[in-house]
């Protein structure tokens, strides 16, 4: 009886330190995250806050079982890895014919659409009808200087105009942080007169660094609508499978947007979550309709 007793505990006491049938089964999805402010916020190396960190958090809820890991990436290395196939997605990125060669593309969010950010002593002296200012009008002027971040792809509704500006020697590239957020200093130190961001990266951007003159931001005629960021995962049979269920856990968690919204009303400034609120409901609604991607 003692004996029977003593096995019965040890066996016990050995299934009980043997990993159960879920964390066995657990598969592993790694997300090459690009540090950018207000979106992935880092500090020491790990991905602490942000509002697409907030939101994939969201989608986490969604895919129980995967192990989600976060490896903080510059961009260039996020592309490498892609390119040689490696089983890895990354989220926050905008739609690309250069990334759609890498990886699948599943539409996961929308953002507000990208401004002009000047000192605001700047501001007096552009064009503004309506609220908004031109790309053309912009270029034109000779006395006012852009840039472009090299790490950024920008919105598919202005990028050409923008990479024509670059190729005629309106618009430098420069590189610096990885987010591109090095290009809102210089514009606040006199360096340029004007970069293209978003709101979010701004506001956080003003929170965290100190600034010489504070920045303003006004609207862009061609840039009015929002702009979907989502998520690639590697050009691969596992990329394929992998996006195909990340679409779905996408789809499901559109349909009950509240959550989402959330996120965006705590990280956007007041009056530009007001602005696009009824965008953002359509956007979703579209999104929880749409039919289920397919990947070759």
């Amino acid at each position: 009886m003692v004996r029977r007793l003593f096995y019965s505990t040890l066996l016990a006491a050995l299934l009980g330190a043997l990993p159960c049938a879920d964390v066995l089964q657990a598969e592993e999805l790694v997300w090459g995250v690009v540090p950018i402010p207000g979106v992935f916020n880092v500090r020491d190396g790990q991905v602490v806050d942000g509002v697409l960190f907030e939101a994939m958090q969201l989608l986490a809820a969604r895919l129980p079982e995967l192990q989600m890991r976060y490896e903080v990436l510059p961009m260039a290395r996020v592309e490498q890895r892609m390119g040689e196939q490696g089983e890895m997605c990354s989220s926050g990125q905008l739609q690309s014919p250069e990334r759609d060669q890498q990886g699948y593309f599943v539409p996961y969010v929308a953002t507000t659409p990208i401004h002009v950010l000047v000192r605001r002593q700047t501001r007096d002296q552009l064009l503004i009808e309506d609220g908004q200012v031109s790309l053309d009008w912009l270029f034109g002027n000779p006395y006012l200087r852009g840039a472009l971040a090299k790490s950024r792809v920008y919105p598919a509704s202005i990028r050409e105009r923008l990479l024509q500006a670059h190729a005629a020697g309106h618009l430098p590239e420069l590189g610096g942080s990885q987010g591109g957020e090095n290009l809102l200093l210089m514009v606040s130190h006199h360096r340029l007169d004007y970069v293209f961001d978003y709101p979010v990266i701004y506001t956080e951007v003003m929170r965290h660094f100190s600034l010489s003159d504070a920045l303003v931001s006004v609207p862009l005629r061609e840039n009015a609508e929002l702009v979907t960021v989502g998520i690639y995962c590697s050009r691969t049979p596992w990329g394929a499978r992998m996006a195909g269920r990340i679409d779905q856990a996408i789809r499901e968690l559109s349909a009950t947007p509240a959550s989402t919204l959330a996120i965006y009303q705590r990280w956007l400034p007041p009056e530009v979550y007001s602005h696009y609120h009824k965008q953002l409901l359509t956007f979703f609604a579209q999104r929880a309709s749409a039919a289920p991607l397919l990947f070759d």
